[in-house]
């Protein structure tokens, strides 16, 4: 080994112990540790880190939850951590104590993750403070804004151009799928869906940032306080945080630019702008925090839509005859339609198979970590500031009595009476607004009507459009399985590769699929057209306007009356 190397390696384990012991001793006080709570036994500082894997995180969980039960406690590199399984003592902790249990623990392989010092950049993960609360708000009503517009109609766009690429290039049907996600994002939030490969890039790039099974300073969190010289993961994130942050300012200066030149059709970043110019009041302080929103924004459209939709595909594959339902359904509703957004009441056995997907396979399994703000008791434990909380979701979603058969996929426990979790009225429920899989109290996601909207477009546009099969193995004629516990360890999960096969259902679906999208692309190109004429016009009109004004002319032409129709 290169002296160097040596060198350093030894310089990262004395600072490590050095940090672990400087620790240990100043925790050692009661107050700074869980009290009264069951859970495995510890080593000092280190915790559980030991057997705790890096891989399925959760299974590990769930099975000291089956031991310990539905509340218990572990250590892991000196902080502490409570796991909840069961959803009423979370609804109680995170719901309705939710004022100390809302802050967020410290991403140690991000910069400032909590924008404790105003960096202002991560909603989701920032702590309970002044940019959170104004930057939530100001994605709520942009968000609530658009889907009452039904999203300008860019969902359904999105979805045709996809299931036309699926019949084109069927074996690229994973690119396609989170480049449909991120498409639909790009257009409400720069109106470009060109943007969508560097989006989606950029948005799995910090997925893996945030995760603990992404860099191991996530893990050996002393290792993130090395010197930045002998730092690679410091120096990699660096990197990564300032490209994403330019790459959001550029698109926010564009869409400015386009403005300014007449260019730029609605979108959220210009109602921001035009918001500005029209001096209404925003808590959004300038255009760096502005251009970090509504990045973010189209960042987390991708993650909670592409995970979902795969799992949807795979349960389709091990269940065809819940997908003949779906495609009855679809024809009984919809006639030789594809289903649009107005077809949801009609839907109950698509929308059920969609929850289900989620309900059995989680896209977060772990939860989303709240930290406390205060020291708290429940029943009689002890739990000191600083703790972080678990939401164990994927033990939520597999409680026996809630869900029998829990570790079964059964789309029928939404649709029949028998079954605890069958709601009225089926033109309403099933629904996923409100799954655990969406958060807790003040950090539940914003995003839960994109996603169920999205997932309903997607999931019954291919319904309608194909049957969902496993691909014959070429050489051996065999089918090759689609495999049902294999996925990444992210925080958001998703399957990991894998093949299928898009069988149109008939040619004259194909004809169908085809004639859609050509017509749709066409009326988008004429209008994106019209409206680079129109602004065109106008500034011609402004110009000869401003030349009238000038020579002292009072005339006024037809002109200024074109210009001021809407497109």
């Amino acid at each position: 080994m290169h002296p160097v190397t040596v060198l350093v390696l030894a310089i990262a384990i004395f600072s490590v112990a050095l940090y672990a012991i400087s620790e240990a001793l100043a925790r050692r006080n009661a107050k700074f540790n869980v009290q009264g709570m069951p859970g495995p036994w510890l080593i000092p500082w280190v915790g559980r880190v030991h057997d705790l894997p890096i891989n399925f995180m959760w299974l590990k969980f769930k099975e000291w939850s089956d031991v310990y039960g539905p509340i218990y406690r572990t250590k892991m590199l000196g902080a502490n951590f409570v796991i909840v399984s069961d959803e009423k003592m979370a609804e109680e902790l995170l719901v309705k104590r939710a004022k100390i249990y809302s802050d967020r623990p410290v991403i140690r392989s991000l910069f400032d993750s909590k924008s404790t010092h105003g960096s202002m950049e991560y909603l989701p993960l920032m702590g309970k403070n002044q940019y959170w609360a104004r930057q939530r708000k100001f994605t709520h009503s942009y968000l609530t804004e658009a889907s009452n517009a039904h999203y300008y109609g860019v969902m359904d766009f999105e979805v045709k151009r996809w299931l036309y690429n699926l019949l084109n290039e069927p074996d690229n049907f994973a690119f396609s799928l989170e480049d449909m996600a991120s498409k639909v994002m790009c257009q409400l939030t720069w109106d470009d869906p060109s943007l969508s490969a560097y989006c989606t890039k950029s948005a799995w790039g910090l997925l893996t940032q945030m995760s603990p099974a992404g860099p191991i300073t996530n893990v050996l969190t002393p290792l993130w306080h090395l010197p930045v010289f002998m730092n690679p993961w410091k120096i990699a994130e660096r990197k990564r945080h300032d490209e994403q942050q330019e790459w959001w300012m550029a698109r926010f200066q564009e869409t400015k630019q386009k403005m300014a030149e007449g260019k730029q059709r609605p979108c959220f970043t210009r109602q921001f702008l035009d918001a500005a110019d029209m001096g209404r009041k925003s808590n959004i302080s300038n255009d760096y925090e502005a251009s970090s929103v509504i990045g973010m924004m189209a960042l987390v459209g991708i993650f909670t839509v592409a995970g979902p939709l795969y799992y949807f595909l795979v349960c389709m594959v091990h269940h065809p005859e819940w997908l003949e339902k779906c495609q009855r359904e679809i024809e009984h509703a919809c006639g030789d339609r594809m289903p649009t957004l107005n077809d949801s009441p009609n839907l109950p056995t698509l929308r059920a198979c969609i929850k289900e997907a989620m309900r059995w396979k989680p896209n977060v399994p772990t939860g989303v970590a709240h930290e406390l703000e205060a020291d708290d008791s429940f029943n009689g434990m002890f739990i000191p500031k600083g703790t972080r909380i678990l939401p164990l979701d994927f033990a939520f979603l597999r409680n026996p009595v809630k869900y029998p058969d829990p570790y079964s996929f059964r789309p029928e426990r939404w649709l029949e009476p028998s079954w605890p979790t069958f709601q009225v009225p089926l033109t309403k429920y099933p629904s996923i607004k409100g799954m655990t899989s969406f958060g807790w109290g003040q950090r539940q996601c914003l995003g839960m009507s994109i996603t169920q909207d999205e997932m309903l477009l997607a999931a019954g546009g291919l319904a309608w459009a194909f049957n969902l099969k496993r691909k014959i193995d070429p050489v051996t004629g065999e089918e090759i399985e689609v495999p049902l516990e294999k996925s990444n360890s992210l925080l958001i999960v998703k399957p990991d590769p894998f093949e299928m096969a898009f069988e149109i259902r008939s040619e004259a679906k194909r004809m169908q699929v085809v004639k859609q999208w050509k017509v749709a692309e066409a009326e988008d190109t004429k209008a994106r057209a019209a409206f680079l004429s129109q602004a065109e016009w106008a500034a011609e009109c402004e110009k000869r306007t401003s030349f009238d004004h000038d020579s002292g002319s009072e005339e006024k032409g037809g002109l200024f009356e074109v210009t001021t129709k809407s497109v």
